[in-house]
């Protein structure tokens, strides 16, 4: 019985020892086909990673030159406006001031200013004096090395005729009339003025008593105000700007702020 028993085994044991070797040969051909296919899916994925990232660089390098040459537009624009800023830089159109104003004031406010345009150009004195309109009405802007000593608020008597000639033809509306005060931003330091602010509210003071003393004007109309160096129309970093920032407006105001004056004096 032993015997039959270890012929019969025998062959079973053989069999088995080589069964493995079918499975193993399975498994490896699926490994190397599982990484071929990985080796071929990143060979692909570094491709389309290396031209997105190739695309993405050059629309990163437009947009930065796009953007930066707007920044510089926009800079050379802001530079621009600033190095030549002027009272013609704020004019408003006719129609925009027909809408606001009415036409029939604005009419009335154009003829003075041809008036006092005519004035000024008949005295030889219209690189000193310009005119203007905007919201606020007819804005005459008055050089104040003309009309005042530097550091000084009191009017020069050489030059005092001209601003009683200009009270009379802008006393021929009856509107409210306002003196703003303005400076350069050089700083102002003496003991009657310590600063710009009080050099360009004196100055506008000095018109306004001027106005009332010797040219009738009812003191109820008039308003002085200063704003020192804080509203320039050109750039102070010039000669030539510094000279246009220190004025005298003299300002006929419109129907909207005649009312603005009325509630405010009410």
């Amino acid at each position: 019985m032993s015997k039959k028993n270890k012929k019969k085994h025998a062959p079973h044991e053989e069999e088995g020892g080589e069964a493995w070797l079918l499975p193993y040969s399975d498994l490896m051909t699926l490994l190397l086909a599982v990484f071929i296919v990985l080796f071929a899916v990143s060979k692909v994925d570094a491709a389309k990673a290396a031209q997105m990232s190739s695309e993405f660089r050059e629309a990163m390098m437009t947009s930065s030159f796009v953007a930066s040459e707007l920044s510089n537009q926009g800079k050379a624009q802001n530079e621009s406006s600033k190095n030549s800023k002027s009272e013609s830089d704020t004019k408003i159109s006719e129609e925009v001031l027909e809408s606001f104003m009415g036409k029939y004031e604005l009419q009335n406010l154009e003829q003075l200013k041809d008036e006092l345009d005519a004035k000024f150009q008949k005295d030889d004195m219209s690189s000193v004096v310009t005119t203007s309109i905007d919201m606020r009405g007819l804005v005459i802007s008055l050089n104040n090395a003309v009309f005042f000593q530097s550091g000084s608020a009191e009017i020069r008597k050489d030059n005092e005729d001209a601003l009683i000639e200009v009270a009379g033809m802008v006393n021929s509306l009856n509107n409210y009339i306002r003196i703003e005060g303005h400076t350069d931003n050089v700083p102002m330091h003496s003991t009657l003025y310590p600063s710009n602010w009080e050099l360009s509210t004196a100055r506008a003071v000095s018109v306004v008593r001027l106005f009332v003393d010797k040219c009738n004007i009812e003191p109820e109309k008039l308003v002085a105000v200063g704003y020192g160096e804080y509203k320039p129309v050109a750039d102070n970093s010039t000669a030539e700007g510094r000279t246009k920032n220190r004025r005298i407006d003299i300002i006929v105001l419109s129907g909207q702020y005649n009312d603005l004056e009325k509630q405010i004096t009410k």
